[in-house]
């Protein structure tokens, strides 16, 4: 049954010298003059604009790029990917609210599915900006969730309707393609719900076959839409602009609804000549809020003073690389989000990658933040801690293009601040990557191995210091290393296998090592991809293993960059979902790494350890969580003799501000560094870190800044 709420339905006009006219961009020859007449002998008429928004519930970004998706991937091909964070309480109606009307939850108030406290009756949605600014502009939305249906007021013209739970996604995408057959329609919604169904029966996961299924069909199913409009007898004459986006993402388990990376991880797809400059990507991710603003501004309507919270991503600045003498930093000073004015929401803190808890604010904001004018040319926005006891977010730049060879000196500043007398504190540490890999790992003997570019420490732990005589070089205490592509250097990780073999992991290379033995194995090495095929799901491919360890439970954990894969090593697969990302729910007390670890070994059957920019820190097995006080400094009374083991990576940090250095007043103080780059460095990781003193973390930051120069 067709539920449909229809104000008036209009028919594809028929294609005439007069609609050309009024609704295209042609060049039509004047006469006399040739086909080929220049621009100046041409009548150039504007092409209509119209928009194909398309909505698929509870597609994850790394399953859309792993199943086979050509309509989606033609889209992208033809526009941009973003990554986005949809709402932090990721349940479909707070999710597709934001979407749909262009706000985060805080104004418009849902919280989950039931619609408790909804605000959605004094705000308009899409549809209703667009009838508003241009009546004559025909907009339909065909939906299968009575959620969006009947609990999200609409100024559509046409409101169609099928319950998913009966008729899937069988009945709105012929719909839609009649719509597109038959009808001049101007701004179409088209929402598919069977991949977020799926996914609910069977499990978030590109590994569950019914959650794939989903995805592909859904796909196919675009792809029939995007036919239908391609072939209007009008298309040649139109601006399509096509967006696709999800409303969450998901976990195995089947669940959502937390704020989690796995359940907040979503993405962006723009696609037509509207975006046709971006397809190197945008500078700053894009949002969820940004899809209403970018649509209003497609068709040439107001958006700016609509009180929308988004951004139009028409205007998104084009990604480039690093250059010299530019800002390295994107958001740096925040005003790319709208901020709150309170914590308990976690909208997004554009361009930085958190574990949890990091959040823009607005100056201002009753409770005692920093009032306006607290930092120079501070803007309206702020970031602060959030509620968590410890948060963090980060940036990895790449410069491994740029010249370093000559002297470069790098320049870091930022306004880092806290609250009255609270001695919360926020810092910001730069950390210069080269290509020295870096591994850790327990040897049979009780001794910790590190290893770095070509050399390598021996750590004794009764001890508690690096043996004498080291460090040495890799290539003359471990035979059979040598055979890796590039020699006995740079490993990315190694892992005792608690079999008498150990396996260490260069680029996409492995060496399985024999510890009795105190050799390699014969045939070795071998390419990751062939043995562990599985590691193929990281981002990247199997290849560039950050750090590894044997959690001596019958599981080993991979990290690469912010995921880590849980591996069984009795059955040799990695268990289903994986992989996930570091953050406070996975890894409860590592939010403040969430991304690429450096090292990692597990020292007894309670605690291990794990290493990152000079810190380390220690994790609990039976409470699940990093201990209290972590992370610390690697330094001559922690790690004896190792911090020459990060001595290359020269890191440089400026904060943390105190309660004294405040004198004890809520604000902030500047901070600045400055100094030689090393000529090695490859990427640049900028984290940014919160630590308070009891309860929420009202450390602070702003304008936070880092430039090259020559």
């Amino acid at each position: 049954m067709d539920n449909t709420n229809l104000r008036f339905r209009r028919s594809l006009p028929a294609l005439t010298l007069t609609s050309l006219l009024a609704a295209s961009t042609v060049a039509l020859p004047l006469a006399g003059y040739a086909s080929n007449a220049d621009a100046n002998s041409a009548i150039t008429v504007q092409k209509k604009k119209k928009v194909l928004l398309i909505g698929i519930d509870g597609l994850r970004p790394d399953s859309l790029q792993q199943a086979k998706t050509p309509n989606l991937d033609r889209l992208i091909s033809q526009g941009f990917f973003s990554p986005m964070q949809a709402e932090d309480t990721t349940w479909s109606a707070p999710c597709w609210a934001t979407v749909l009307y262009g706000v985060w939850r805080d104004r418009h108030g849902i919280t989950n599915n039931s619609f408790t406290g909804s605000r959605l009756g004094n705000i308009p949605d899409l549809f209703s900006l667009v009838e508003q600014q241009n009546p004559a502009l025909h907009t339909a939305r065909v939906t299968s969730w009575d959620g969006i249906h009947m609990r999200m007021p609409t100024g559509a013209d046409e409101d169609h309707y099928w319950y998913y739970g009966k008729y899937e996604d069988n009945t709105t995408v012929p719909k839609t393609i009649e719509l597109l057959n038959n009808t001049d329609v101007d701004v179409l919604f088209q929402y598919f719900s069977m991949v977020d169904a799926e996914g609910h029966s069977h499990g978030f996961s590109i590994d569950v076959p019914e959650y794939r299924s989903a995805i592909e069909k859904a796909d196919r199913q675009l792809g029939e839409i995007l036919n239908a409009m391609e072939s209007r007898p009008t298309y040649a004459n139109e601006d399509w602009l096509v967006i696709a986006v999800p409303d969450h993402g998901g976990t195995a388990n089947g669940q959502h609804g937390d704020n989690r990376p796995e359940h907040r991880n979503s993405w962006f797809i723009a696609s037509g000549d509207a975006v046709s400059h971006l397809t190197a990507g945008i500078r700053t991710d894009a949002a969820p809020v940004d899809v209403v603003p970018s649509i209003l501004d497609h068709l040439g309507l107001a958006w700016q003073d609509k009180g929308l919270d988004g951004n139009s991503v028409l205007r998104a600045q084009v990604y480039q690389p690093a250059q010299i003498g530019a800002e390295l930093i994107v958001n740096g000073d925040a005003e790319h989000d709208r901020g709150y004015i309170r914590y308990g929401y976690e909208g997004s803190t554009s361009g930085w990658l958190e574990g949890g808890g990091a959040v823009p604010i607005q100056y201002g904001a009753p409770g005692g933040f920093p009032g306006a004018g607290s930092v120079p040319d501070g803007g309206k926005v702020f970031f602060a801690g959030g509620t968590k006891q410890k948060s963090a977010m980060m940036q990895r730049i790449d410069v491994s293009h740029l010249d370093l060879s000559q002297s470069t000196t790098y320049n870091l500043s930022a306004w880092l601040g806290g609250y009255e007398q609270d001695d919360d504190k926020a810092s910001v540490t730069v950390r210069f990557n080269d290509d020295a890999g870096m591994a850790a790992t327990k040897w049979d003997n009780g001794k910790v191995y590190f290893f770095r570019g070509s050399q390598y420490y021996r750590y004794d732990l009764g001890n508690d210091r690096v043996d004498g005589g080291y460090p040495v070089s890799i290539a003359g205490g471990w035979p059979g290393l040598d055979r890796f592509t590039g020699g006995a250097s740079d490993i990315d990780a190694v892992i005792n296998w608690g079999n008498g073999k150990a396996y260490f992991f260069k680029d996409d290379e492995y060496i399985r090592y024999n510890i009795s033995a105190d050799r390699a194995d014969d045939g070795y090495p071998m390419k990751i991809a062939e043995q562990w095929p599985e590691l193929a799901k990281f981002k990247g491919g199997a290849r560039d293993i950050d750090s590894a360890i044997n959690w001596s439970n019958g599981n080993a954990y991979f990290f690469k960059g912010e995921e880590y894969i849980r591996y069984n090593m009795s059955s040799g697969k990695v268990d289903v979902g994986y992989p996930l990302l570091i953050s406070d729910t996975t890894w409860p007390g590592l939010q403040v790494w969430p991304s690429h670890i450096d090292a990692a070994f597990r020292k007894d059957l309670f605690k291990s350890y794990l290493f990152k920019e000079g810190e380390y820190v220690r994790f609990d097995h039976a409470l699940n969580k990093v201990d209290a006080g972590y992370p610390q400094q690697i330094t001559s009374s922690t790690w004896s003799g190792l911090s020459d083991w990060y001595f290359g990576q020269r890191s440089v940090a400026i904060g943390p501000v105190t309660e004294g250095d405040r004198g004890s007043a809520t604000g902030f103080v500047y901070r600045e560094a400055s100094g030689q780059v090393p000529t090695a460095t490859q990427t640049i990781d900028v984290t940014v870190q919160f630590d308070d003193s009891w309860g929420s973390s009202d450390g602070y930051a702003d304008n936070i800044s880092l430039t090259l120069q020559q």
